[in-house]
């Protein structure tokens, strides 16, 4: 380039000026060059440094961002560690539910054989209650008596055995009333538990609702000890079954059955 621009300057200048304005002119150029790469460089080491700075804060936001994700893990790992000690809880109350299932089961199959106890209990009761019916029915047609007859001899077995009943008289008799006196067709006295009582009876072949009557005639009756009514017949109206029951009376069939 220089020997190019030392020839143009000699059309101008002498050689020695021309040589000379070559040289400046080289130098200039070569110390404008430098300045320019020079700024140049400055830009790149600018924009680098800038570039430094974004990645020094985008590091520390990443490492913001991990503590607060070790943070976040510490808190589900003390929330997993929580679950676990409610699940064992759960395992515990489950194991005493299961336990307690067990006693009941248990206890269910205590029952269930008190009852089958309870019902073969019961079954023989019913044989012995079929047999006093039978032996009643046998004493009915022996005796060839009167239905009161057969009453005195059949009532007073059935309250020792429902009630447990000791027996101290059993016959017909006339009692007082508030307003007169009556001829029960059954009286019995006697004890139940150390206790005085005394049955007034009606014999009758069939019960109707008129026991109302004979109830209120027994209300009439005066003693000292408790006085329960009783009805001893062959048939037994629903009317009559239900004015029994809800007056706390009984009553007793020729075949040995009780009710209420």
């Amino acid at each position: 380039m220089t020997s190019v621009l030392e020839e143009k300057l000699r059309t101008v200048f002498s050689p020695e000026q021309a040589h000379l304005l070559a040289e400046v002119i080289r130098e200039a150029y070569d110390d404008l060059v430098k300045a320019k790469d020079f700024n140049e460089l400055k830009s790149i080491v600018a924009d680098l440094a800038q570039a430094q700075k974004r990645t020094e804060e985008r590091v520390e936001e990443l490492t913001q961002a991990q503590k607060r994700t070790e943070e976040r893990l510490e808190e589900l790992a003390q929330a997993q560690k929580r679950t676990e000690e409610r699940v064992e809880e759960l395992a515990q109350a489950q194991k005493r539910t299961e336990e307690r299932l067990e006693e009941l089961a248990a206890a269910q199959k205590r029952t269930e054989e008190r009852v089958d106890q309870l019902a073969a209990a019961q079954e023989r009761t019913e044989r012995a209650v079929r047999q006093l019916a039978r032996q009643v029915g046998g004493l009915s047609e022996a005796l060839g008596g009167s239905l009161e007859d057969l009453a005195l001899e059949v009532v007073p077995e059935i309250l020792e055995y429902r009630w447990g009943m000791e027996i101290e008289f059993c016959d017909r008799d006339t009692l007082p009333l508030r307003n007169g006196e009556y001829e029960f067709d059954l009286v019995i006295r006697g004890q139940v538990h150390g206790e005085p009582l005394l049955v007034l009876g009606e014999v009758k072949s069939n019960i109707t609702a008129e026991v109302e009557r004979f109830l209120n005639l027994v209300a009439q009756v005066e003693a000292s000890e408790e006085i329960r009514p009783l009805f001893f017949g062959y048939r037994l109206e629903r009317a009559a079954k239900d004015l029994i029951r809800d007056r706390g009376a009984v009553m007793v069939t020729t075949r040995g059955k009780y009710f209420p």
